[in-house]
């Protein structure tokens, strides 16, 4: 992905950085976003562990949505058989697919031979990564999404950038876009910023309200916090 600069609306300067919000579960959240110019939303498929998840049903209305306003859908889904994500992404039709689990190489292609058009995205987090896997397969991959946070079925563990640090300017060696999300708020995010210099931020419920919906209260914290000295 290009890296896309993020104008807001009531300001004058500009982020050289892409923001995506993901865990989107409604129609609001998607006029919010594009009334403020957001470019990628990303939607969790409810084969997954974590919150903010939906139905295939769902997702593709969501995902119809977004094309009317020109925005980037993301599917994150977890792997069980290339045939199941086949049907899955026929029906819900997102513009990238970010996958959730290691796929081998031969299943990229696959997907890649179907959905031409289909960008690939690898999701990536601190108990799940393998450099050699991601060099192998990275002529294939459009985006590597790397999670701060590690999902369990009753559980998030968030881990600290100075952890992961190391881990994230490997990936970005591989010369594909790297996003960064993981519990990414308006006190963190610029830090992240500077420290990583990611192509773009994964955020999710710190721009929520109580409904989960994007709060363009929340949303303009964020950017101020991004474009401050």
């Amino acid at each position: 992905m290009n890296n896309i600069k993020y104008t807001h609306k009531n300001m004058s300067k500009t982020l050289n950085i892409d923001l995506k919000i993901c865990g989107i579960t409604s129609s609001d959240s998607i006029v919010t976003a594009a009334q403020n110019d957001i470019s990628s939303l990303g939607f969790a498929s409810d084969n997954l562990h974590g919150p903010n998840t939906c139905d295939d049903k769902l997702i593709k209305k969501l995902i119809q949505e977004c094309d009317h306003y020109k925005i980037d859908s993301v599917l994150l889904s977890r792997y069980h058989t290339l045939a199941e994500l086949i049907k899955q992404i026929d029906y819900t039709k997102p513009k990238t697919i970010s996958c959730s689990y290691f796929f081998e190489k031969k299943n990229l292609l696959s997907l890649k031979t179907i959905f031409r058009r289909l960008r690939i995205g690898i999701a990536v987090n601190p108990k799940k990564f393998n450099m050699k896997y991601f060099d192998s397969i990275k002529s294939l991959v459009n985006v590597f999404y790397y999670d701060l946070n590690v999902y369990d079925k009753n559980d998030i563990t968030t881990y600290s950038l100075d952890d992961c640090l190391n881990q994230i300017m490997s990936l970005k060696e591989l010369k594909r876009p790297v996003y960064i999300g993981g519990g990414i708020n308006f006190k963190n995010a610029k830090k992240i910023v500077d420290s990583a210099h990611p192509d773009g931020l994964d955020v999710s419920r710190s721009l929520k309200d109580g409904d989960n919906n994007i709060s363009s209260t929340k949303l303009n914290e964020l950017v101020m916090s991004l474009l401050a000295a």
